[in-house]
């Protein structure tokens, strides 16, 4: 029980600085998200030790994302939320504002930090190449998605330099990443490095994909700018 309440002091106190620190960031090229899985690794039991994933600590976390893929949980909320359609058939402002500032504020960062400390740090660094291989898996992605936004043919398509940018930003899939892989962990079907890998590939796409979308957007618009002139 000491275990589990130090682990969610801990955990808070993470998810409350996060924000802040991100805010104080310039240019902001760090995710939230992302702070939240690396302290999660850092204050985990493989390099701090100082966050035991215990029972307490699981069914706080459990709710905040992974809801989304266990049927029972999703049975329940969909039960909990006719109730509250039935009790307040036009709706309340004010509560679903209070349930988003629950879910926002602390299911979902709990469940972020308590997934970084599953990541097996020292096995991610002891296999880069998976690393690697993960990240370019996860750019490839952008190849169908570019190939989707240039075959649309509505009155205003986007320019070449924007349909890159997009399909770069759709390839960070972080939070799908760490709840499809923290299920398959719980259920035996993946091994604890191969997550651990996972989550970190999709961390690191997080903000270096931004950072390439911009890149080349600039680049691009740059040549157009050049190029321009002379036609």
């Amino acid at each position: 029980m000491t275990y589990g309440l130090v682990s969610l002091s801990i955990i808070m106190m993470i998810a409350v600085a996060c924000p802040i620190i991100t805010q104080l960031i310039p240019g902001k090229p760090m995710p939230q998200t992302v702070l939240l899985l690396a302290f999660g690794a850092i204050f985990g039991p493989f390099i701090l030790d100082k966050i035991w994933v215990t029972k307490a600590v699981e069914l706080l976390s459990e709710p905040g994302l992974a809801f989304l893929f266990q049927l029972d949980v999703v049975l329940g909320a969909f039960a909990a939320g006719f109730i509250l359609r039935f009790v307040t058939p036009n709706g309340n402002h004010t509560l679903n504002l209070k349930l988003e500032g629950v879910g926002h504020g602390f299911l979902i960062p709990v469940f972020f930090v308590v997934s970084g400390a599953s990541i097996d740090v020292k096995a991610v660094v002891a296999n880069p190449a998976l690393l690697i291989t993960f990240i370019i898996m996860l750019l490839v992605h952008a190849v169908p998605i570019f190939v989707a936004t240039t075959l649309d043919h509505r009155v205003n398509p986007l320019d070449p330099q924007d349909k890159l940018t997009v399909s770069l930003y759709c390839t960070t899939a972080l939070p799908l990443i760490v709840a499809v892989t923290s299920l398959a962990v719980q259920g035996g079907t993946m091994h604890q490095t191969t997550a651990s890998t996972l989550v970190a590939a999709g961390a690191v796409t997080v903000f270096l994909m931004p950072l390439l979308g911009g890149l080349t957007s600039k680049l691009m618009k740059g040549e157009t700018r050049l190029i321009a002139p002379t036609a």
